[in-house]
């Protein structure tokens, strides 16, 4: 890994010399070279990180602008604080005597405020990395000539610790998962995580799980919903793209930080889940050094165990409805179904998804959402008329009224209602197996209910193929692989509608597309199945190569087979 941490510094310390000042981009830079300086002693990395800290100590417009973006002077005062604490002993007097000079008048700004676009709600994720930079930067800063009982920085470090706790307490529902959405949860933590390093290595005892105790669950939703798919140019995971996010999962030194902060009790399974996603493939891709949490934390001598072995094939999150089932831990053709029931993601990143489901298996994102945007068209979901449509989520709460997973991995259910795409009392079970007998890779059955559904609707994105059947429908994917779904008690050939929209609606930041396979793609497909009211559709997933095989539905219309298998499903208790 550090032989790759040293190819990335190497070339953006090329395209640094070609090019103005960036702030993301050198800050990045300074601190991979004061992290190279740390690990192998050489003062040439420490001049470089110099000729970098130079270049940001004079930048008028983020790092010395009071008012500036906060997102971005957080980043820079993060950067300076770690390259003032790892490159002390190689920089001059002067040096040092400017770069903290700097950090104690920017970690003032940053805790009084983040500027005019910040979102000051405690639980926004500004708010993670304002307290959470503050907090790293307090503990680097000098006093000189001031009693350590009467440092200046001692009140900011008092009020971010508070403020940082409320911040957690109110982002994390009560069994992990983050209420603003898991790639939001990455990137606070990229802020989060680093103070919480610096609060348990200067208090005596300090616990993540007496700070914050819903903590300590939150890698295992992320981790269950996440595959190691490649997507950005050798970069592994694709998680569930719910609310407004997207479908990448990016590391951003989560799991290395994991290592010394996340209960012992998880620590083998995390540590088969950190080389499961972080190939040698990819450590050069990581531009701003965030491996270097792993070579610090990395247990080398702990013998790793598959997540399945502490139960994390299965995951719940009551406050949010989440219900997740996975089939297994190998590969990027794990399979894992995603079930959304209420979308109480909190105020700016609520997305249209109350209800909704998701699915990623054989090495492709099948079932999709619309990406960081609220606008309801590219969603997964159960739809009325077109005229009868909300353009945005009108955020009317869903239900989880149910949920059980089966033995051994074998799958679950989870029954739901609510809308927040116009579709009255929607009604929805979701019901997935992974039994061999059905002779498919996966079952999904879903089971919709509804006054006025019109469109049964999965958006996927554009690389997947359609071809049509007077049963339904079957997609497939670059890799071979496939995805069938079949439309039970139907009469006559289904009628289905299919076009292109723009993943991510009309954002244009941080809209980063769909990355598959080191290619972008800008697009989703939505597929509608024309309805009145009420569906049965069972989805199957196969490898490449093999058939699919046909599902019959049951007089009664609770059992279906497929194949050996016989499924009955459950009752919703509002029918």
């Amino acid at each position: 890994m550090c032989r790759n941490l040293l190819r990335v510094a190497e070339r953006q310390q090329g395209q640094q010399i070609d090019r103005p000042y960036d702030p993301y981009a050198d800050g990045d830079l300074l601190g991979v070279q004061s992290y190279l300086y740390l690990l192998t002693g050489d003062q040439s990395w420490a001049e470089r990180a110099w000729v970098s800290a130079e270049r940001v100590l004079s930048d008028s417009t983020y790092f010395n602008s009071p008012l500036s973006r906060g997102l971005t002077r957080a980043r820079l005062l993060q950067k300076m604080a770690l390259a003032y604490d790892f490159c002390y002993s190689a920089w001059t007097e002067q040096q040092r005597s400017q770069a903290n000079e700097r950090l104690f008048g920017v970690m003032f700004s940053v805790n009084a405020n983040m500027g005019h676009e910040a979102n000051y709600a405690i639980e926004s994720n500004w708010m993670g990395v304002r307290y959470g930079s503050v907090i790293l930067a307090s503990y680097v800063w000098d006093h000189d000539g001031v009693s350590p009982e009467r440092s200046p920085a001692l009140p900011l470090r008092w009020d971010a610790n508070k403020r940082l706790q409320d911040h957690l307490e109110k982002v994390i529902f009560a069994n992990g998962w983050n209420g603003e959405s898991m790639s939001y949860h990455v990137y606070g933590w990229t802020f989060i995580g680093p103070a919480l390093l610096a609060l348990k290595k200067n208090i005596k005892g300090f616990d993540m799980a007496d700070f914050v105790p819903e903590t300590v669950n939150t890698l295992q939703g992320l981790m269950t919903s996440t595959v190691a798919i490649e997507h950005k140019a050798g970069v592994s995971g694709i998680q569930a793209d719910l609310s407004d996010d997207d479908l990448m999962f990016t590391t951003d030194g989560l799991l290395g930080m994991a290592f010394n902060l996340y209960p012992a009790d998880q620590q083998a399974a995390l540590k088969w889940m950190h080389d499961y996603l972080l190939q040698t493939k990819n450590d050069a891709t990581n531009d701003d050094g965030q491996l270097f949490y792993s070579m610090l934390y990395y247990p080398d001598t702990l013998e790793k165990q598959n997540p399945a072995q502490i139960g994390w094939l299965t995951y719940h999150d009551p406050d949010q409805g989440v219900v997740i089932t996975r089939n297994r831990f190998r590969d990027e053709n794990d399979i894992v179904v995603t079930y959304n029931a209420k979308a109480t993601e909190i105020k700016g990143h609520a997305g249209a998804d109350i209800n909704t489901f998701r699915i990623i298996g054989m090495g492709v994102p099948w079932v999709i959402g619309s990406g960081r945007t609220d606008l309801t068209a590219g969603q997964t979901n159960l739809f009325p008329n077109l005229e009868e449509t909300a353009e945005k989520n009108n955020r009317r709460l869903g239900k989880l009224h149910d949920y059980q997973f089966f033995k051994d991995g074998q799958g679950g259910y989870a029954i739901g209602s609510g809308s927040c795409v116009g579709t009255e009392d929607h009604r929805r079970i979701l019901y997935t197996s992974f039994d061999s007998t059905s002779q498919a890779e996966a079952v999904i059955v879903v089971v919709d209910h509804s006054s006025n559904g019109r469109r049964w609707r999965i958006n996927t994105p554009e690389f997947t193929q359609l071809v049509t059947n007077p049963q339904g429908y079957t997609l497939f994917a670059p890799n071979g692989s496939s995805m069938r779904v079949q439309f039970m008690g139907t009469s006559g050939p289904v009628q289905l509608e299919s076009s292109k929209l723009p993943y991510g609606g009309h954002t244009t930041r941080h809209n980063n597309g769909i990355w598959y396979q080191g290619e972008v793609y800008s697009h989703s497909r939505y597929i509608d199945f024309y309805c009145q009211g009420s569906v049965t559709a069972v989805i199957t997933l196969q490898s490449a190569g093999k058939s699919h095989p046909r599902a019959i539905l049951g007089k009664s219309g609770s059992i279906i087979s497929i194949a050996d298998l016989q499924l009955t499903l459950p009752t919703h208790p509002e029918d």
